[in-house]
Protein backbone atom coordinates (compact mmCIF):
# COMPACT_ATOMS: atom_id res chain seq x y z
CA UNK A 1 0.00 0.00 0.00
CA UNK A 2 1.48 3.05 -0.82
CA UNK A 3 -1.75 5.54 0.34
CA UNK A 4 -2.15 7.23 3.94
CA UNK A 5 -2.08 5.54 6.89
CA UNK A 6 -5.95 6.26 8.34
CA UNK A 7 -8.07 5.44 11.20
CA UNK A 8 -11.06 3.53 10.47
CA UNK A 9 -13.18 4.62 13.29
CA UNK A 10 -12.23 8.53 13.23
CA UNK A 11 -11.22 8.66 9.42
CA UNK A 12 -8.28 10.97 10.23
CA UNK A 13 -5.25 10.61 8.80
CA UNK A 14 -3.79 8.68 12.11
CA UNK A 15 -0.74 6.15 12.84
CA UNK A 16 -1.61 2.87 14.84
CA UNK A 17 -2.23 -0.55 14.88
CA UNK A 18 -3.38 -2.12 11.65
CA UNK A 19 -6.41 -3.35 10.08
CA UNK A 20 -6.65 -7.27 9.26
CA UNK A 21 -7.09 -7.34 5.10
CA UNK A 22 -10.23 -10.00 5.14
CA UNK A 23 -12.12 -10.72 2.40
CA UNK A 24 -14.64 -8.28 3.22
CA UNK A 25 -11.98 -5.57 2.49
CA UNK A 26 -10.28 -6.87 -0.30
CA UNK A 27 -13.83 -7.52 -2.16
CA UNK A 28 -13.90 -3.65 -1.53
CA UNK A 29 -10.80 -2.35 -2.56
CA UNK A 30 -10.88 -5.03 -5.51
CA UNK A 31 -14.50 -3.05 -6.40
CA UNK A 32 -12.89 0.31 -5.84
CA UNK A 33 -9.80 -0.33 -8.46
CA UNK A 34 -12.23 -1.60 -10.87
CA UNK A 35 -14.03 1.95 -10.59
CA UNK A 36 -10.67 3.41 -10.25
CA UNK A 37 -11.92 5.42 -7.13
CA UNK A 38 -9.08 3.60 -5.02
CA UNK A 39 -6.79 5.46 -2.41
CA UNK A 40 -4.96 2.57 -2.02
CA UNK A 41 -4.69 3.96 1.85
CA UNK A 42 -3.56 1.87 5.25
CA UNK A 43 -6.31 1.22 7.30
CA UNK A 44 -5.29 1.53 10.90
CA UNK A 45 -7.09 2.04 14.32
CA UNK A 46 -5.45 5.35 16.28
CA UNK A 47 -4.86 4.64 20.01
CA UNK A 48 -7.22 7.41 20.96
CA UNK A 49 -9.99 4.97 19.21
CA UNK A 50 -9.01 1.66 20.20
CA UNK A 51 -11.92 1.32 22.61
CA UNK A 52 -14.25 2.07 20.57
CA UNK A 53 -13.38 -0.14 17.46
CA UNK A 54 -13.35 -3.18 20.06
CA UNK A 55 -16.49 -2.22 20.99
CA UNK A 56 -17.80 -2.01 17.22
CA UNK A 57 -16.36 -5.59 16.52
CA UNK A 58 -17.58 -6.98 18.91
CA UNK A 59 -21.19 -5.84 18.50
CA UNK A 60 -20.51 -6.85 14.64
CA UNK A 61 -19.89 -10.70 16.03
CA UNK A 62 -23.09 -10.47 18.16
CA UNK A 63 -24.99 -9.79 15.19
CA UNK A 64 -23.30 -11.77 12.89
CA UNK A 65 -23.71 -14.61 15.04
CA UNK A 66 -27.81 -13.22 15.61
CA UNK A 67 -28.32 -13.70 12.36
CA UNK A 68 -26.49 -16.63 11.41
CA UNK A 69 -28.94 -18.31 13.70
CA UNK A 70 -31.92 -16.74 12.54
CA UNK A 71 -31.04 -17.74 9.00
CA UNK A 72 -30.26 -21.30 10.15
CA UNK A 73 -33.85 -21.47 11.70
CA UNK A 74 -35.35 -19.81 8.69
CA UNK A 75 -33.69 -22.69 6.21
CA UNK A 76 -34.47 -25.40 8.73
CA UNK A 77 -38.36 -24.26 8.93
CA UNK A 78 -38.54 -24.39 4.95
CA UNK A 79 -37.51 -27.49 4.83
CA UNK A 80 -40.08 -28.49 7.18
CA UNK A 81 -43.29 -26.69 5.51
CA UNK A 82 -41.83 -28.97 2.32
CA UNK A 83 -39.16 -30.91 1.45
CA UNK A 84 -38.74 -30.41 -1.78
CA UNK A 85 -35.78 -28.59 -3.92
CA UNK A 86 -37.47 -25.61 -4.27
CA UNK A 87 -37.94 -24.88 -0.18
CA UNK A 88 -34.08 -25.86 -0.11
CA UNK A 89 -33.38 -23.31 -2.69
CA UNK A 90 -35.95 -20.56 -1.50
CA UNK A 91 -34.51 -21.48 2.27
CA UNK A 92 -30.64 -20.85 0.87
CA UNK A 93 -31.38 -17.76 -0.78
CA UNK A 94 -33.24 -16.55 2.50
CA UNK A 95 -30.81 -17.46 4.38
CA UNK A 96 -27.86 -15.83 2.17
CA UNK A 97 -29.68 -12.66 2.48
CA UNK A 98 -30.11 -12.79 6.11
CA UNK A 99 -26.07 -13.31 6.52
CA UNK A 100 -25.97 -10.17 4.08
CA UNK A 101 -27.95 -7.97 6.14
CA UNK A 102 -25.79 -8.75 9.07
CA UNK A 103 -22.96 -7.57 7.27
CA UNK A 104 -24.33 -4.37 6.71
CA UNK A 105 -22.66 -3.86 10.09
CA UNK A 106 -19.19 -5.02 9.41
CA UNK A 107 -16.50 -4.09 11.41
CA UNK A 108 -12.70 -4.83 10.35
CA UNK A 109 -10.23 -6.90 13.28
CA UNK A 110 -7.33 -5.33 14.40
CA UNK A 111 -4.09 -7.29 14.18
CA UNK A 112 -2.40 -7.96 17.25
CA UNK A 113 1.05 -8.28 18.00
CA UNK A 114 2.76 -11.31 18.62
CA UNK A 115 -0.45 -13.03 16.66
CA UNK A 116 1.33 -15.14 13.73
CA UNK A 117 -0.49 -14.11 10.73
CA UNK A 118 -2.31 -17.22 8.87
CA UNK A 119 -0.84 -18.11 5.59
CA UNK A 120 -2.56 -19.96 2.57
CA UNK A 121 -1.35 -23.14 2.19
Amino acid sequence: MKGKSVCVVCRQEKKGEKVEDDICIEVLRNVKKKLKIAQNNTLVVCADCTQKAEEKRRRFERTLMTWSILAALVFVSFLFMSFSLNSILLGLVTAFFFILFAMTSYFPKVEKHGKERRTAR
